[in-house]
């Protein structure tokens, strides 16, 4: 036989064998050879992938020591989003092993009676032995991309379609895994419940079920259940990583659950595994801030402490080392020096922000205890930022943050109207002097804090309280305009350079409130809207000048505020920090300063609830017989004579606050009809109470949404008019400045049309005509009269380009005209420039014309698209300038002049 011939045979031999391996025949030859192709060829491949995909992502991985490790090292998107290459490459394998090699078919069941051995073979979904493992690798690729769905469906497969205890088992445990990762802990429990109650789960399988358990529990901070889980993983583990790990998170255990001497053991035995070089640094930092005994040990650990700070290695963790030492200091009471060091751990850091979290916390702990709560809340609000909100304990400390919060907006607010009301009292020459001192001391801080910048020093920014004040104080009290303190108080490092983060709904009435005097002072619209102050240089005294209590209308406001925040001081104080001294002050401040406030009766009340909650029976009956006696027809009588009538009470405020609550939530899914319809009914039913601002300007806002907000600024005026100490006020005040500073953008969306597809022509015909009879009782169309072209133009466009393009426009087209070219300021947001005059409205509109076929040129290189223009009498002008809105007149503009 030739060679080529040779060749040809082995060729067709070797064909006739893949050909009689098809997959659509079930022999034993068959399931052997894919069997075989399944495991080390196609498997193989994508279970190398998946392996590289693992390490890559433990590579990349950052433990969080100021917690209990984890388990398992995955969830992080960030991570997971670069190993797509290997795990993509992995189910692609996986994929292929099933489509290429899953042998489905049933065999040739033969002659005779099967045995229950055959049968149960015969019965079987599948007939290539490794087709499990495939569709379990895919399924692990799934869960390391975060695609926990597609996850769980494979997952879910396995159990239904194979009865391979491995990987029926193998699973259940991926499974449990996955719906941890997911926060589905009802459906991970009973997963984990039936594997840990089935008795047919293998032995060589209950590592992996105490791991999955261990994992389920600390994910849910319920560290005593996790417990023996551990102890049992530990006792199975047999690489030195896991048992490292374990140990680790062993320890961490015990240090949680209070077992402190096995807690530091178990640090040391880790120390003693000889681990990698950040896990020893964090076992000596742990073990040093679990020490409890006596001082000469205590030398020893500051020692070693203060050697570790000393070696370069661990330069990016003196954060920790000095946190560390704090806590050190903290054990021996020397609270000063341990503040000093929490100050230099924040100093410090390189990035830890949950060690950053972690030393804001201390710090806030520290004057939370020292009763110093505008200091506590900064550090506070900043441990919130820092911290990870899956941080154990964080809700308790966010909610601590939030009534801390309350409790230094309201200290701040008496704070600023009592600077203001100080400044106002002072006379014309004094108070300029002073703005202008102000102003010197902001600008020489500015320019200090360039310096460090351009010198890339940043000393000082953690080494105390996180606002600190660089005001101009005299020794009557706290200057607020440059007050650091007032201005950001609470605003940790983060905020203050990369803006707010959302603010949450926080306009909500406390039940504990007898009858419901505490104000709705926090309200999420009016905490978004925009710093009344917008627009000012806070390099000019108008800045300063804008907010002084300078007629008597504007001191009884600024009494009103600090009235309704000394109220809610005693609030706070009272119900949420149990500090009942401070809460006394506080109303007696209230009742002393204001004999005559409308909060007297209210403050009253409290003094004799907090005096009976602190057992001092005799001063808590002298204001309960005050407020009986000298207003017997309060409602604060009728519930001290009655202690039924404050449960009736109390029925009506929750109708009050549901039909509020209700309505608000209509607000935000943009039902706007509903909540105007809403509002009315409310204002009717709820007269001469709190509630008719807030409907009032609920209601405004959605009429504003509807129909554009040029339409409401007549009701935000009134509502600032008829409710000035009311917090809509100040809403409705800065909604009205930003109006005015848009309202350029604005009018081109001025149809009179409604955001609403549903709105019915008729309705919309009523509102559009409503503006317009406004607008006619402002100005009058006096054709014969002289008139004039306006230019609206926001004041950041180049206004002496755009008057130089209009000289040239006028020697181009009107050269044997002398026009003459002014400006005049709107308002703080648009300048006015005019073309004039002319002899009348005819004349005008020719320029008109002519000045519209050249806009494009005229407004070339002035840096702004905000801008219109438009035909105007002089008569009508100023009542323009008297106005400072130019929306209005655009629309009479176009309603008298245009075609």
């Amino acid at each position: 036989m030739t060679r080529i011939k040779r060749n040809r045979f082995f060729s067709l031999l070797i064909l006739t064998f893949l050909v009689s391996c098809s997959t659509q025949k079930n022999t034993g030859l068959n399931r052997f050879y894919h069997a075989l192709t399944t495991k080390y060829n196609i498997l193989f491949n994508g279970g190398e992938s998946y392996k590289e995909g693992v390490k890559k992502y433990r590579e990349n991985h950052q433990d969080d020591y100021s917690r209990i490790l984890p388990i398992f090292i995955y969830g992080d998107e960030e991570i997971a989003a670069g190993l797509k290459p290997q795990m993509d490459r992995t189910i692609e394998k996986s994929s292929k092993s099933i489509r290429m090699h899953s042998i489905t078919v049933k065999p040739d069941q033969g002659k005779g009676i099967l045995s229950s051995k055959e049968k149960e073979f015969y019965n079987k979904n599948e007939y290539n032995i490794f087709i499990d493992d495939a569709y379990l690798l895919m399924g692990k690729a799934f869960f390391y991309q975060m695609e926990y769905q597609s996850a769980i469906q494979t997952f879910n497969y396995i159990l239904n379609q194979y009865n391979d205890p491995e990987a029926k088992y193998l699973a259940y445990n991926w499974l449990i895994r996955t719906n941890v990762e997911l926060k589905d802990f009802r459906e991970a429990k009973e997963y984990l419940d039936q594997i840990l109650t089935d008795i047919e789960y293998p032995e060589e399988l209950t590592y992996e079920r105490n791991l999955t358990a261990a994992d389920f529990y600390l994910k849910q901070n319920m560290v005593k259940q996790a417990e023996p889980f551990v102890n049992e993983a530990l006792k199975q583990a047999k690489k030195k990583k896991e048992k490292l790990r374990l140990t680790f998170i062993q320890a961490q255990i015990k240090e949680e659950l209070n077992q402190l001497n096995e807690a530091s053991q178990l640090y040391e035995k880790v120390i003693q595994m000889n681990p990698p070089y950040e896990m020893a640094f964090n076992a000596k930092i742990k073990r040093a801030a679990l020490f409890s005994g006596s001082n000469r040990n205590s030398k020893t650990i500051e020692a070693e402490l203060l050697k570790m700070l000393k070696d370069e290695k661990n330069n990016e963790y003196q954060d920790q080392i000095y946190y560390a030492l704090g806590e050190l200091e903290m054990k021996r009471e020397n609270v000063q020096k341990a503040i000093e060091y929490y100050q230099l751990s924040a100093q410090s850091s390189m990035g830890n922000a949950n060690q950053k979290g972690l030393t804001y916390l201390a710090m806030a702990n520290i004057f939370f205890d020292q009763h110093k709560y505008m200091e506590s809340q900064a550090y506070f609000d900043s441990a919130v930022v820092s911290l990870d909100p899956e941080f154990p304990g964080y809700k308790e400390l966010s909610r601590k943050n939030t009534y801390l919060s309350k409790l230094v907006k309201n200290l701040k607010t008496v704070q600023h109207q009592d600077s203001l009301q100080r400044v106002a009292a002072m006379s014309e020459d004094d108070r300029e002097k002073f703005i202008q001192q102000i102003i010197q001391q902001r600008k020489t801080a500015e320019a200090e804090q360039q310096r460090r910048e351009r010198e890339g020093d940043n000393r000082g920014m953690y080494t105390t309280n996180p606002n600190r004040n660089y005001a101009l104080n005299d020794q009557s009290g706290k200057w607020y305009f440059y007050n650091q303190t007032a201005k950001s108080f609470g605003e940790p490092e983060f905020r203050r350079k990369w803006g707010d983060r959302k603010l949450e709904d926080n306009w909500r009435r406390s039940s504990k409130q007898v009858l419901g005097v505490e104000q709705l002072s926090q309200s999420e619209i009016s905490d978004e809207i925009l710093d009344p102050k917008k627009g000012l240089d806070e390099n000019k005294p108008e800045y300063y000048r804008v907010e002084l209590p300078l007629t008597d209308s504007a001191m009884e406001v600024s009494h009103k505020k600090i009235q309704n925040a000394l109220y809610n001081v005693g609030e706070v104080y009272r119900n949420d920090l149990k500090d009942y001294p401070l809460a006394i002050e506080a109303y007696k401040e209230l009742t002393e300063r204001y004999p005559e406030s409308d909060y007297k009766i209210a403050a009253y009340y409290s003094l004799y609830k907090v005096y009976e909650q602190q057992g001092n029976q005799s001063q808590a009956d002298i204001y309960k017989n005050m407020i009986i006696r000298n207003y017997p027809d309060s409602k604060y009588a009728k519930v001290l004579l009655d202690p039924n009538y404050f449960k009736q009470f109390e029925k009506e405020e929750q109708e009050k606050i549901s039909f509020y609550t209700t309505t608000l939530n209509l607000y935000k899914k943009q039902k706007y009809r509903e909540v105007i319809q809403r509002s009315d009914e409310a204002i009717k039913k709820y007269q001469n109470t709190e509630y008719v601002p807030k409907y009032r300007f609920l209601k405004t806002l959605s009429m504003g949404e509807l129909y554009g907000v040029t339409s409401i600024k007549k009701e935000l005026e009134t509502i600032v008019e008829e409710f000035p100490a009311d917090p809509v006020a100040n809403a409705s005040e800065e909604l009205l400045m930003a109006i005015r500073e848009n309202e350029l953008k604005q009018f081109k969306d001025m149809d009179g049309t409604s955001k609403e597809d549903d709105v019915a022509d008729k309705e919309k015909e009523e509102i559009t005509q409503k503006t317009l009879e406004e607008i006619a009782k402002i100005y009058q169309y006096k054709p014969e009269t002289k008139h004039l072209l306006g230019i609206a133009i926001n004041k950041t466009a180049n206004i002496n380009q755009l008057k130089f393009n209009l000289i040239n426009f006028n020697l181009d087209f009107f050269i044997q005209e002398s026009y003459d070219i002014e400006n005049k300021s709107l308002n703080e947001f648009i300048e006015i420039i005019s073309v004039k005059d002319f002899k009348n409205a005819q004349k005008a509109k020719e320029y008109y014309n002519q000045f519209k076929l050249e806009e494009k040129t005229i407004f070339t290189d002035i840096e702004t698209a905000e801008f219109q223009y438009f035909i105007i009498s002089q008569e009508n002008l100023n009542k323009l300038l008297e106005e400072k809105s130019v929306v209005d007149y655009l629309i009479f503009f176009r309603n008298n002049y245009l075609d």
